[in-house]
């Protein structure tokens, strides 16, 4: 796995000019377009970026090379979600420091024990995110991958969407209060929201990994 590892960073060592880009491109929005923008938009490139080795890997029959090394089957699909646990990781870390950078200079009021644990909930949502899309790529290759990653960050901002509308809405009537509900989940401490989406996180990425596997052992190449 470790091999792996190393080739996928020598791989992503080869575009540090794009990460340079990237790391002005998002302290330029995190003082234009909100401190809190940074935080998911950033491990989100990241989370692309670690995907895009899978793709590279299939570039002139590369995938038919790597399988040859030994324990390929075993451990290539391990060491995608070990790649992507890692980029996820320093990339919130970057974008939690450009983040108070920012609201330091733009001298905005903050808790940043509240900050930090609002800020954590992002880290097991994009884990389970990763979660969902290595399989699938693995499965249709990088092309419907790629299509399949659209929908499904589609999906998320869709909900985020739902979800700010029905906190705004004053008149929706589904059965319950919906204010009421989203008052009782706020008013919980998001430390253990985090905690329990990380555990939650954990368990599909376990079971994320057994269906990986499998496609890797019974694919041909």
């Amino acid at each position: 796995m470790k091999g792996f590892l190393v080739k996928d960073f020598c791989m992503l060592a080869g575009q540090k000019k794009l990460f340079i880009l990237y790391i002005f491109l998002m302290a330029f929005m995190s003082y234009t377009m909100g401190s809190s923008f940074i935080i998911s938009y950033f491990p989100m490139i990241a989370t692309l970026l670690a995907f895009s080795t899978i793709t590279y890997d299939s570039f002139d029959n590369g995938m038919a090379f790597i399988m040859t090394m030994p324990g390929a089957r075993k451990n290539y699909a391990n060491s995608k979600y070990l790649l992507s646990l890692i980029m996820v990781a320093l990339s919130w870390v970057a974008a939690l420091v450009m983040q108070f950078v920012s609201m330091t200079i733009k001298k905005e009021t903050f808790d940043t024990f509240d900050l930090l644990g609002q800020d954590l909930l992002y880290l097991p949502i994009f884990l389970i995110i990763c979660s969902i899309i290595i399989p699938v790529v693995l499965k249709f290759g990088a092309e419907k991958g790629r299509i399949i990653m659209i929908i499904i960050f589609g999906i998320a901002a869709l909900i985020v969407f739902a979800g700010i509308k029905l906190k705004q809405s004053n008149d929706l009537n589904i059965g319950f209060d919906v204010k009421a509900f989203i008052s009782s989940i706020e008013s919980i401490s998001p430390f253990i929201i985090a905690a329990g989406l990380a555990a939650v996180a954990l368990i599909i990425m376990f079971i994320s990994m057994i269906i990986s596997n499998s496609i890797m052992h019974k694919k041909e190449y």
